[in-house]
């Protein structure tokens, strides 16, 4: 967006602006930015508005960029449902041939939402392939790290602190991203090492939170730093509201009321803000120590209204055990006092529970993805000819057996690929193989069945329903391209051209018989032709008649 915007998962977190996207840019880094600072409502209304000039203009780019932000907008804002359906256009949107980083962003958002909706099973199987997806390769590009906190963020929100603390380390690891983006990525690790720790002593287990504990303080003051050098005085206010909490947890009370009294002033507090719930719950547990029980319940309260809806809010739960120690240390043993306390501790005990078997639960999925890639690759591998990457002939049988569907028949046979081989060597004529595979590719359309037939042959099936340019044209366009390419580039005085048949539609066997007639009859003719099928002699077409093309 003017960097558009890269946007993720929930709270408060998101990739920064960065590079242009798209001819209406500003409107995506609009709704992002209002997104960032809290403002939900308003960043859905923006990339609502700016999706349809987007879809009307054609720039699909920058549509992509609004309909992500309006997806984290509406999660951000407790609006799961909402969130999960426009998580599902965002996959409509990005095809089935979508780039797997983005197919990653969606998918995490729709898990989030969805763990929202009650529908653990079907997140678990998103937030898997989506994780498999961002850590199958390294991270070298803004969408990739996007797609990375979009995930961390997701496992975040499901208490799943240990796989998203791995992502985050290693986006902390990245020397690419500009300090804009590095600021937003280091917040996000503030908030996740605060947020564990605050599990930690939550669910009772307060000795181990001290190195999740010095590492958010850490970040937040790096986080700080960045925020000085980009000029974001509210991020920076954000930091001090994680500092000011972690002092308060690790035993400097005085100078946490400080930096959180100093905090709550520079940052407007707007409650889709997961710092806005950290500040208070600190600003609680400060007013408590002064005596202000009143005041304390107002915050803590406050949180708890807020909270999300799942047991999984750590937030809501830390401010339903701070008011129980609140009651307890300031009531005693008062009936009130201890039932607040006991329901505290049976939401904990949940809290702790459901993290293990959504833990255990993601693991399993992973496993399931990966043995499902596992055979699929094999799979494919059985089917693909290795020197092109197209099918190969056990993929045209597949489509052969199928006497059902009809369809368009091109032949594609290289004039003079074995002289090639004899003259320039056989690295040459696969590389030649390879090139027409990509001409291919280029020429033909998604549902197309490209394959290698023959050591210098091609087969181009297309169904019949196929819209767009006819056999013919396509036959035409793969002619000219073998004719017109630089083949010298490839080895000195090399030239190659093509005779190309053409039938249908028929079923598949009939198709690709008359097309190979026709291919015949061109390289009789000399080759750097095309030919169309002749009339079936037994009075029936296979395809319509038509004159030769020479070259």
């Amino acid at each position: 967006m003017g960097s558009a915007a890269v946007a993720t998962g929930t709270t408060g977190r998101e990739l920064e602006p960065f590079g242009p996207f798209g001819p209406f840019d500003a409107l995506a880094e609009s709704a992002h930015r209002l997104y960032l600072d809290g403002y939900g409502e308003r960043a859905v209304q923006v990339s609502r508005e700016g999706l349809l000039l987007c879809e009307t203009a054609g720039d699909e780019r920058t549509a992509r960029y609004l309909q992500f932000i309006c997806c984290v907008a509406l999660q951000q804002l407790g609006r799961a449902a909402e969130a999960a359906e426009e998580a599902g256009h965002l996959l409509h949107r990005l095809g089935a041939r979508a780039d797997p980083v983005w197919r990653a962003k969606a998918l995490s958002l729709l898990a989030e939402a969805r763990v929202d909706l009650g529908m653990t099973a079907l997140a678990m199987d998103h937030l898997a392939e989506a994780q498999l997806i961002v850590t199958a390769q390294p991270v070298r590009t803004y969408d990739h790290l996007s797609a990375t906190m979009s995930v961390a963020l997701a496992l975040r929100a499901l208490a799943l602190f240990e796989p998203a603390d791995e992502l985050t380390e290693l986006m902390l690891g990245l020397t690419f991203p500009p300090a804009r983006v590095r600021l937003n990525v280091v917040q996000e690790a503030a908030v996740l090492e605060v947020s564990w720790g605050a599990m930690l002593d939550v669910v009772g287990r307060s000795a181990e939170t001290g190195p999740h504990y010095a590492r958010a303080l850490e970040h937040a003051a790096r986080m700080r730093s960045l925020a000085t050098e980009v000029g974001y005085p509210e991020m920076r206010a954000r930091a001090d509201a994680i500092e000011g909490f972690v002092l308060h947890r690790t035993g400097e009370p005085a100078l946490a009321a400080a930096r959180l009294r100093t905090a709550a002033a520079a940052f407007r507090q707007r409650e889709e803000l997961v710092e806005t719930q950290i500040a208070r719950v600190g600003l609680a547990m400060s007013l408590s120590a002064e005596g202000d029980q009143a005041g304390a319940r107002d915050l803590l309260t406050a949180v708890q209204r807020t909270s999300s809806s799942t047991q999984l809010d750590v937030w809501g739960l830390t401010a339903l055990k701070v008011r129980a120690d609140n009651a307890v240390r300031h009531h005693g043993g008062h009936e009130a006092a201890d039932a607040l306390a006991e329901l505290a501790r049976i939401s904990l005990s949940r809290l702790w529970e459901d993290r293990e078997s959504r833990f255990e639960a993601l693991q399993d999925r992973i496993r399931q993805h990966e043995m499902a890639e596992q055979n699929e690759r094999q799979g494919r591998a059985a089917l693909i000819d290795p020197t092109t990457g197209l099918g190969n002939r056990r993929r045209l049988q597949q489509v052969l057996e199928r006497p059902d569907q009809r369809y368009s028949a091109v032949l594609v046979d290289l004039d003079g690929l074995r002289a090639a081989n004899d003259e320039h060597g056989p690295e040459t004529g696969d590389a030649v193989l390879r090139r027409v595979a990509a001409l291919m590719v280029e020429n033909c359309r998604e549902d197309d069945v490209l394959v290698r037939y023959g050591g210098d042959e091609f087969v181009v099936l297309m169904p019949a329903e196929r819209p767009g340019a006819t056999p013919a044209d396509v036959a035409g366009q793969l002619l000219q391209a073998v004719r017109e390419e630089p083949w010298a580039r490839t080895a000195p005085g090399l030239r190659m051209t093509a005779s190309v048949g053409v039938a249908g539609p028929a079923p598949a066997a009939e198709a690709l018989a008359a097309a190979d007639a026709a291919c015949a009859r061109a390289r009789r003719a000399g080759g750097d032709r095309l030919e169309l099928a002749r009339p079936d002699p037994l009075g029936g077409e296979v395809s319509g008649a038509g004159p030769t093309l020479p070259g």
